[in-house]
């Protein structure tokens, strides 16, 4: 099979993860059908000089001068220099079995994306879509800043879609296990309030897109994350704080009748409206709500 037949992009970024890219690199770059991108995003291991020497075949895309790391930006990237029908995001601790390729690609279906069944923890940002719904979707939402929600983000925005959740099964997939300071290692805030905030986040944007039927500008979208932001660290830092995040939507206007209409006296009126959110942290794991 040629690389113009190729069918699947596998791309996968690297910051800190070289030792894991050795294992997991090799496995899926043998195999018939697939393309294969790494994303260097400043990686302090060497890992371009790596790819080069040993998998000149694989595309490289390095990100200089970069302290932190977007795992939404880093994937957008590798998704921009692939060409194939299909796009196939795992992180560089997820080793895929050697028969992977011809087990999964002969199942896809476009108005599908897929992701492992049963997920894992570590398992849960492997994920397989067309490469038109990822352009369709805009791909990784950049807006998010450290650790996690991402890829909730995207898989929920493809179901809001009709871009209907499918699997391939988990056994073709397995974890190189690592602790939680390799996921954080290069971001500001600690893995609970990144989590909180881009959760709190990912709800708002969500609600907003459902009832405006379309996508948020960036704009809107990082104002909405700033004020997100600042709510859950005044809260965390005051459990008195009031965790209140006020979006406005655009307005919605009542025309008046027409003028033989037997309300002669009607006037244009204008609905003003606002989603307003406030978070509670006195909720516990068991709680129902």
């Amino acid at each position: 099979m040629t690389a113009d037949s190729n069918q699947l992009t596998y791309i996968t970024t690297c910051k800190g993860r070289l030792s894991h890219l050795q294992q997991t690199l090799p496995r899926i770059a043998a195999q018939a059908g697939v393309t294969c991108v790494v994303v260097d995003y400043d990686c302090p291991d060497g890992t371009g000089g790596w790819v080069r020497e040993k998998f000149p075949q694989v595309k490289l895309v390095q990100v200089e001068n970069e302290p932190g790391f977007s795992a939404a930006r880093a994937r957008n990237m590798g998704a921009n220099v692939a060409a194939t029908p299909w796009l196939g995001f795992f992180d560089a601790d997820i080793l895929l079995d050697p028969k992977f390729a011809s087990k999964v690609l002969p199942v896809l279906k476009p108005g599908h994306h897929y992701r492992p069944d049963p997920l894992t923890r570590q398992t849960w940002g492997s994920f397989i879509c067309r490469r038109e719904d990822f352009e369709t979707v805009g791909g990784y939402d950049e807006t998010y800043f450290g650790w996690g929600a991402e890829d909730d983000d995207i898989y929920d925005v493809m179901q809001m879609r009709n871009i209907k959740r499918a699997a391939f099964p988990a056994a073709l997939v397995s974890e190189l296990l690592h602790p939680d300071e390799m996921r954080t290692r290069f971001h500001s805030l600690e893995m609970a309030q990144s989590h909180r905030i881009n959760q709190f986040y990912k709800h708002i944007k969500l609600d907003a897109m459902r009832i405006l039927q379309g996508t948020l500008p960036e704009e809107h979208r990082r104002r909405i994350y700033g004020l997100v932001s600042q709510s859950v660290k005044a809260l965390e830092l005051d459990p008195a704080a009031p965790a209140i995040v006020n979006i406005d939507l655009p307005p919605l206007l009542i025309s008046p009748p027409p003028a033989d209409h037997p309300l002669p006296d009607a006037k244009a009126a204008r609905i003003r409206r606002r989603l307003q959110y406030k978070l509670d942290l006195s909720i516990r794991r068991a709680d129902n709500y």
